[in-house]
C-alpha cells in the first residue's frame, strides 16, 4: 500500500511540478536567445481576422532549449543598463535590513514571550496574531499616515521600519522556542547564567533552523515588494527592481527575460542553499 501511495503521489506531483517549473524554465531559455530569435519565437500570429477562422493552428511553441545561444541580453542588462544595477542595489537595500532587523526584533520579543512571566502576556501575543492575520492593504493606510508624520514617506525607511516590526517573525520564533526543552534553560539558570547569556548561548543555537527559515522568508518577501514601493516611493531612482521590471518590458522582450533571470537568482539561490534549514525551521515551529 505504501509503494502504491508513493507511486500515485509521484504521478500526481511530477506533472504539477512541471507546470510550476515551466515559466522560470521558459524565461531562462528565452534570456539566452538573440533578440531577433525571441521576436520570431514569441510573436503572435493572431489578429482580428484569425478569430473568425479559428485558432487551432495559431499557437506558438515556446522553446525550452534556445537555438543559437547568446549572452547579448545579459550584456545589455548588466553592462549597458546602469539603472538596472542601481535598482538591483535598491532591492538589496530594502530586503537585507528588513531581514536582519526582523530577526533581531523577533528573537528578543519571542524570548520575552516564551521565557518571561508577566501579566497579560497571552493577551498581548493574541494582538500580534490578530495583526499578522490582517491583509497588507489594511495596514498600508496607517503606515502611510505614520510615515508622513515622521517625514520618511518618500524613502525606503517607510518600507523597512514596518517590515522590521512585522508580527510574523515574533510568532514564528515563539512557536519554535516552545519546541526547545525547558531543561536547557533551567540548567543554564541554575549555573548562574543571566538572561542575555541564556539568549545568545542557549536559545539562539537551538533556534538556528528557525532563524534561517525566518531570514529566507522575510528576505524573499521584501525582495519581491511591490505594493509598499508603489505607495511610498515617488522617485523612480529609489524604487526596487520589482517595480521597475514592468516598465523595462515595454518593447524589449529579450531584455526583460534576462533582467528577470538576474532578478530571481538571489531568492532562488537562497532557497536552494538553505532548503534543509527552511524545512527544519518550519517543522520546529509546528506550522503546516
Amino acid at each position: 500500500m505504501k509503494k502504491a501511495a508513493r507511486a500515485a503521489a509521484v504521478l500526481f506531483l511530477c506533472p504539477l511540478g512541471a507546470v510550476f517549473l515551466f515559466p522560470p524554465a521558459a524565461t531562462a531559455a528565452g534570456s539566452l536567445m538573440a533578440e531577433n530569435a525571441i521576436g520570431t519565437a514569441y510573436s503572435s500570429r493572431l489578429n482580428a481576422f484569425d478569430l473568425a477562422e479559428g485558432i487551432r493552428e495559431k499557437f506558438r511553441c515556446i522553446p525550452l532549449v534556445p537555438g543559437p545561444a547568446s549572452l547579448e541580453q545579459y550584456a545589455e542588462v548588466l553592462l549597458r543598463q546602469p539603472s538596472f544595477l542601481t535598482l538591483l542595489f535598491n532591492s538589496l537595500a530594502i530586503a537585507l535590513p528588513v531581514s536582519l532587523g526582523a530577526l533581531a526584533v523577533a528573537l528578543l520579543s519571542a524570548y520575552g514571550f516564551g521565557r518571561w512571566r508577566w501579566k497579560h502576556k497571552e493577551a498581548v501575543f493574541s494582538v500580534y496574531v490578530a495583526v499578522m492575520l490582517m491583509p497588507l492593504q489594511a495596514v498600508l493606510v496607517p503606515n502611510y499616515i505614520i510615515a508622513a508624520l515622521l517625514g520618511i514617506r518618500d524613502s525606503t525607511l517607510a518600507i523597512i521600519l514596518p517590515g522590521i516590526f512585522s508580527p510574523f517573525g515574533v510568532f514564528l520564533m515563539r512557536q519554535s522556542l516552545k519546541a526547545v526543552p525547558p531543561a536547557y534553560f533551567e540548567a543554564a539558570e541554575m549555573d548562574g547564567a543571566g538572561g542575555w547569556y541564556v539568549l545568545f548561548h542557549v536559545a539562539i543555537p537551538q533556534l538556528k533552523p528557525a532563524v534561517s527559515a525566518l531570514f529566507m522568508l522575510v528576505f524573499i518577501e521584501y525582495w519581491n515588494v511591490v505594493e509598499q514601493a508603489v505607495v511610498f516611493i515617488d522617485d523612480f531612482t529609489k524604487e526596487p527592481l520589482s517595480v521597475y521590471l514592468s516598465r523595462l518590458a515595454e518593447g524589449r522582450a529579450g531584455l526583460v527575460l534576462a533582467a528577470s533571470c538576474v532578478y530571481m537568482f538571489p531568492p532562488l539561490w537562497l532557497l536552494f542553499a538553505g532548503q534543509r534549514d527552511l524545512e527544519r525551521g518550519i517543522e520546529l515551529s509546528g506550522l503546516r
